[in-house]
């Protein structure tokens, strides 16, 4: 109940600032998503060092995987062309 009363004031917040959003000039407008930018921003929160750890090592095995799969279908292709082109003696 509660979820969708939250949802219902963050819809017509929306609608409000979609309609004074049409009656603005561009500056206004442009001020208006600046404003709503740094809003955003003051939500974001910070990873903590063992989080950006644990993240930078996920990323840098799914690189690593993924380098790894692309070097193999490299070397399979590699193989079929010569396979197919190389002449024969």
């Amino acid at each position: 109940m509660a979820e969708e009363l939250e949802q219902v004031s963050e819809d017509l917040v929306g609608q409000a600032k979609a309609d004074r959003a049409t009656k603005r000039n561009v500056f206004g407008r442009t001020a208006l998503f600046f404003k709503q930018v740094a809003a955003e921003l003051k939500k974001v929160t910070k990873p903590t060092r063992s989080e950006l750890i644990n993240y930078t090592g996920v990323v840098l095995a799914f690189v690593v995987v993924v380098m790894a799969i692309i070097a193999l279908l490299d070397w399979i292709f590699y193989q079929g062309v010569v396979f197919v082109f190389a002449p024969t003696a």
